[in-house]
């Protein structure tokens, strides 16, 4: 039984905790590609790394993978807030990034914003 508490408490021990970070600030660039999906996004006032975990440390990404209705509402939020010169506040997975490419860990993808 011992055995039993302990292999599941390891178990339990060993699994990566996925952590939602939100960075927020004046948009900078927001940048679109013709062949590719997905809307990269610099904040101007982000002094420190996003995300160790993804190669980029400074941009963020609206994942190619979402529905195009749901990128397209986070775009115009994006564009209306950077025109408007006011803060947007932008959350990301810890575990999670976007690839590019070749690359499968390059962006951290943003899951919310308000």
């Amino acid at each position: 039984m011992k055995k039993l508490i302990l292999g599941c408490a390891l178990l339990m021990a060993s699994q990566a905790q996925a952590a939602w970070i939100t960075v927020s600030g004046k948009v900078k660039d927001v940048v679109v590609y013709s062949g590719k999906d997905t809307i990269l996004v610099t904040l101007e006032s982000v002094t420190s790394d996003i995300n160790t975990t993804c190669s980029n440390k400074r941009t963020l990404a609206v994942s190619h993978s979402l529905p195009t209705e749901r990128r397209n509402r986070m775009y115009s939020m994006l564009l209306a807030r950077q025109t408007a010169g006011k803060n947007v506040s932008l959350t990301y997975e810890t575990t999670s990034c976007e690839s590019w490419d070749a690359n499968s860990a390059v962006y951290s993808r943003i899951v919310r914003m308000y």
